[in-house]
């Protein structure tokens, strides 16, 4: 019985060890990231006016760091079974909250390539609502089945796992699924326009919204792989590594929008950008300047030659440009994306 016990322990203690080397790679992640990016940071977000987008980038950004903390804490700490439910529940639910949040940048993200069309607005709002009920579901009922153990030296650090629920792979599995839906809405939308050439914040857009997905699809069927294979000590083996990429690939979505945004471009524009509804930069600071012309083009639709595109006046997170429109007896008339035709020299702007 003895043995049994002292086995159990080793086994124990064996996962444990591969769990912290996983954190403590996790955490040495985030500070990279941090120490590439704070200068960015610096210039394009901590001194930008108020908007929804620098909220969710703190709240994104910065609550990662107290949860890496917490998980690292978890493993050097000695600590009582009671001590250990705590801890776990509170990293649990911050990993849940934190990977909403992130979650959230991406839906944005869509919704603004979809020139913030009401009908894709409603599908991914319902579709956060639809995926995240059941993820905080069976995340809560994972957490309330932990059972920890005593390990047989009273000063061993760490918590030690006996018993829990196998159900927190559903969580990954929602959570790819619903990370699926942003990847297939965002190339609906880019496959129209793939041979064109783009502006370099069009690009990027496209550029993180793709490989955004790769990069959380492999860790989240890497961490079903684990919760349906590996014993029970490595149940959160892959957990912190992938809290801490969702805050950093959904938090420079914001930051390479801002830093594109106010770098000079040249840019062609895609014929998705002359068609009905809103556009606008929804992450755009107040007075980051956007400097784009274009080389002339024939729209496909209404023979259209587009030339001298500007920016006219910027507020927060959003910005109007017009454009220069040759009707067919040559006059140049003004508009502005997604808006009915003027009167020859009216100015009119996107909300």
């Amino acid at each position: 019985m003895a043995d049994a016990a002292t086995k159990a322990f080793l086994d124990a203690a064996r996962s444990k060890q591969f769990v912290t080397y996983l954190d403590i790679v996790a955490a040495a992640v985030l500070a990279y990231d941090y120490i590439l990016n704070v200068g960015a940071e610096a210039q394009f977000i901590w001194f930008s006016p108020l908007s929804l987008g620098k909220v969710l980038y703190f709240l994104t950004r910065y609550p990662v760091i107290a949860d890496t903390s917490l998980v690292l804490f978890h493993q050097f700490a000695v600590m009582s079974p009671k001590q250990c439910d705590l801890v776990y529940k509170t990293i649990g639910y911050s990993l849940g909250t934190g990977t909403l949040i992130a979650e959230s940048i991406l839906v944005m993200r869509t919704w603004v390539i979809w020139s913030r069309n009401r009908t894709i607005g409603l599908t991914l709002l319902t579709g956060l609502i639809v995926c995240w009920i059941p993820v905080f579901y069976f995340l809560a009922q994972s957490l309330n089945s932990l059972v920890f153990v005593d390990p047989p030296n009273p000063n061993t650090p760490g918590c030690f796992l006996h018993t829990q629920k196998n159900i927190l792979f559903v969580v990954w599995i929602i959570i790819t699924g619903f990370e699926s839906l942003i990847l297939s809405l965002t190339l609906i939308r880019f496959a129209p326009t793939w041979r064109r050439k783009r502006t370099a914040l069009l690009q990027i857009i496209y550029r993180d919204g793709i490989l955004n997905y790769f990069y959380l699809c492999i860790l989240s069927i890497c961490n079903v792989v684990v919760l349906f294979t590996a014993p029970r000590g490595y149940t959160t083996l892959l957990s912190a590594l992938q809290r801490v990429m969702h805050s950093i690939l959904s938090s420079r979505v914001l930051l390479n929008l801002r830093q594109a945004a106010n770098s000079p471009q040249v840019v062609t524009l895609p014929d998705s950008l002359h068609q009905g509804g809103h556009s606008g930069l929804l992450f755009q600071p107040n007075w980051a300047s956007i400097f784009v012309t274009t080389q002339t083009e024939t729209h496909a639709d209404a023979n259209l030659a587009l030339s001298h595109i500007r920016p006219t006046r910027r507020h927060s997170d959003s910005i109007e440009m017009d454009f220069e429109e040759e009707d067919p007896y040559g006059k140049p008339t003004h508009r502005s994306f997604g808006e009915t035709p003027p009167a020859s020299g009216v100015r009119s702007g996107i909300p």
